[in-house]
């Protein structure tokens, strides 16, 4: 299964010239596209795959997984400074990152997100090159009840663990799931809640809706104020802070490896995404700490615990993707495309008929994981002055990268009404303190619930969602994540009394 001979062959094809250059070259614009709201890598590696023809198959890959690796990792660079995620699974990281800019900690929040994420990056490169090729089967026990339970653990955690209340989690994965429900039918294609507008008969476009939910509210309640720190921020800009950062998010080895290797096992499961990955690990790193209290307030714990996972996942994607051919998100569909093209097929005999193509891009992932290390902290250094730049500069600036993202993805002037439109209820939702990030999950998620559901239910009934001994794993996740909080502060209050 393993040979070492086709391992010390793609290590020799990954360390040619032309191949580094190429990964260089593919970290740095993914690093690039990944700070810029709205734009992601899929749009750069779709950009780009024509040009990938007049590469060799395997530095062609190597590059696209650069890309990848790059932009998974840059993407809480916005998350963190301005609350913006730069990529749907860099959601969760504005939970605790953004609290810490706020307070004039920015470069320290940096330093603890890159180097959570080199560290989940690299665990989970590791357990891709150790577990890939025996893990794709079992990816493939995952059917449409074990596809749902996973939507409802994912919706389950972030509604109790991100509001002030578990009603108002609820209350608001709620209405997500109604707005995700918006469009065409899963089943019947038969268009719900449109009122005759056609570009939403595909369903809610993600990108203006996580550009509104998180950008341009954050852009409307930054009118009042001079910067988006309260500090005057000449320590926090130092390198100091940064380094500080880094080495205190790898020193927590527990929640880096607890994080990471739930991370992996989501990103393993195909169409589970980062998304999921990332908050499920928030939800268990709150459930494991000692001061579950301070998240939410810009807690090391959470953002190291968001972003290790977050960086796992997008590396255990790959898996399905080699071994099964299946991609669990645009990026990975992109890359896949890009194998096929060169005449490289993913599935079950990958690792066997391309064993030298396989072990470079599993070993190039480590090489990208280290990068996210070295380069990123680099490049974090200038970034993170935007917290103290006026924000009768910033907000002018950010305005047009928020509505030419909202504009790129689809190139439609609707999309920019919509952001605007979510926008305003990102600002509602903070006034009144209800959870953001659990919107934005019910909304990914909610046609992931939908189409899974009728699917079990219409092969095997109600009773064939736990009928698998992983659905009925998943519900008593679900359970648990509903009953902890209660429990938490029952004991606490106990504790008080005693």
């Amino acid at each position: 299964m393993y040979d070492v001979n086709a391992m010390f062959m793609g290590l020799m094809a990954l360390f040619q010239a032309h191949t580094l250059a190429f990964l260089l070259v593919g970290f740095f614009l993914g690093f690039f596209v990944g700070a810029i709201p709205g734009f992601n890598d899929a749009n750069i590696m779709a950009i780009l795959l024509p040009f990938t023809l007049l590469m060799e198959p395997v530095v062609a890959i190597v590059c696209m997984a650069a890309i990848y690796a790059g932009a998974q990792a840059a993407g809480s660079i916005p998350a963190i400074l301005m609350n913006i995620p730069g990529t749907p699974g860099n959601a969760a990281t504005t939970l605790e990152g953004y609290p810490m800019s706020k307070s004039g900690r920015s470069g320290y929040a940096l330093g603890l997100s890159l180097g959570a994420s080199s560290i989940g990056a690299l665990l989970g490169a590791a357990l891709t090159l150790i577990l890939a090729p025996v893990l794709g089967m079992f990816a493939l026990r995952f059917g449409p009840a074990e596809m749902f339970m996973v939507a409802v653990l994912g919706l389950t955690v972030v509604s109790t663990l991100s509001a002030d209340s578990m009603s108002k989690g609820l209350l608001v994965v709620g209405f997500g799931i109604l707005i995700s429900l918006i469009g065409a039918d899963s089943m019947a294609a038969f268009p719900r809640g449109t009122y005759g507008i056609p570009f939403l008969y595909d369903g809610m476009p993600l990108i203006p809706v996580l550009l509104g939910l998180f950008g341009f509210s954050e852009l409307l309640l930054l009118l009042g104020k001079k910067t988006i720190s309260s500090e005057k921020g000449a320590d926090a800009q130092g390198w100091g802070e940064i380094l500080s950062g880094f080495k205190n998010g790898i020193k927590q080895k527990v929640n880096l490896a607890r994080s990471s290797i739930l991370g992996f096992f989501v990103g393993v499961i195909p169409g589970a995404g980062a998304t999921i990955g990332s908050f499920l690990a928030y939800g268990q790193a709150r459930q494991w700490s000692k001061t579950p209290e301070k998240f939410g307030t810009g807690h090391s714990e959470g953002l190291v615990a968001t972003d290790s996972a977050n960086n796992a996942t997008a590396t255990g994607a790959m898996v399905p993707m080699l071994t099964l051919g299946l991609p669990g998100s645009a990026s990975t569909l992109v890359m896949l495309a890009a194998l096929v093209l060169h005449g490289v097929r993913p599935g079950p005999q990958f690792f066997s008929t391309f064993q030298v193509e396989a072990y470079t891009i599993l070993f190039s992932l480590f090489l990208a994981s280290l990068l996210i290390g070295v380069l990123g902290v680099i490049l974090s250094r200038a970034a993170q002055r935007v917290v103290f730049i006026p924000t009768a500069l910033l907000v002018p600036i950010v305005s047009v990268l928020v509505f030419t993202g909202a504009y790129a993805w689809r190139f439609q002037a609707f999309d920019i009404l919509l952001m605007i439109i979510f926008g305003l209820i990102g600002v509602l939702l903070r006034t009144y303190r209800y959870p953001v990030p659990a919107l934005m999950l019910a909304i990914i998620l909610g046609p992931m619930l939908e189409s899974n559901y009728l699917r079990a239910t219409r092969i095997g009934g109600l009773e064939s969602l736990i009928a698998s001994p992983i659905s009925m794993v998943l519900l008593a996740m679900i359970i648990v994540s509903l009953l902890a909080p209660g429990i938490v502060s029952l004991s606490r209050r106990m504790r008080k009394t005693a």
